[in-house]
């Protein structure tokens, strides 16, 4: 990840991946849709740390796993920051990542924020931005292309940042609104945004049609749409209509009908 530029220029079929928090069930699930078609591509949207599912306990499996994949198919996996991943520059609470690893391992914890600090920030991909949070609106194109991952603005902005109609509150980010995004889109040459990170907004196709929010951890299944879901872009997509949303119902994928947001 390393040799990875803050913004990831992709294309063909793309599989797009909420917040796992540490769901390694759901993330198994996930990975085997890939290992039926390796020329797909996996883009997960941040968060595989912290909140566990109850009978996980720990998300130690899930960011390791995820880690021994990205070794193994470093064209096909792709993990951007999260705002989890991205407590080595902006503080993230509650963090039980930490207490987790260095109970077990003690002295790895910074190994793997220096890790963490390697994740690309952003996709473009198929008429697609997609980021974890929000948009870096001030940014140009070429300035996204030539971005240090180290940009401070850039990581609050993209894993830290809610639309304006969130009712979260969270001390970092910067609010987006319709015209924002309209705005951003235009410039990166994109037609919708694709997030995760609020479950306020889980699923909401809002800023007319332009932009949804996908989770994909069994731990917020109930919020929002209910769903635990992930999207799939194969090839340019003009709108939101050409998105394929699938939900995991039991260990099966079904198509999930974004109409009814």
């Amino acid at each position: 990840m390393q040799s990875e530029p803050a913004l990831l220029e992709l294309e063909g079929n793309l599989v797009f991946v909420g917040d796992t928090h540490g769901d390694f069930t759901v993330t198994k699930e996930i990975t085997r849709l890939f290992f039926r078609d390796k020329t797909q591509k996996l883009i997960f949207l941040g968060d595989y740390i912290d909140r566990a599912p109850e009978d996980i306990g720990t998300s130690i499996p899930n960011i390791c796993y995820l880690l021994f994949l990205k070794c193994c198919y470093p064209k096909n996996i792709f993990l951007l920051q999260g705002n989890h991943e991205a407590t080595y520059a902006i503080p993230c609470h509650p963090y039980q990542f930490k207490d987790e690893i260095e109970s077990l391992y003690p002295g790895l914890h910074e190994r793997f924020l220096k890790i963490f600090a390697q994740m690309p920030l952003m996709v473009l991909a198929n008429n697609v931005f997609a980021a974890h949070g929000g948009i870096p609106k001030k940014y140009r194109l070429e300035e996204l292309r030539h971005l240090q991952k180290s940009d401070l603005y850039a990581l609050e902005a993209v894993t830290w940042s809610d639309p304006e109609t969130s009712k979260n509150y969270r001390g970092a980010g910067y609010p987006f609104s319709s015209r924002d995004v309209e705005e951003f889109l235009g410039e990166v040459k994109a037609k919708i945004f694709l997030k995760s990170h609020d479950y306020n907004t889980l699923g909401f196709t809002i800023f007319n049609g332009k932009c949804l929010t996908i989770f994909s951890s069994r731990r917020y299944r109930e919020n929002g749409n209910k769903g635990i879901l992930i999207a799939r872009a194969n090839g340019n997509i003009e709108d939101l209509n050409g998105l394929v949303v699938e939900e995991l119902k039991g260990s099966q994928w079904k198509k999930y009908n974004i109409q009814r947001l």
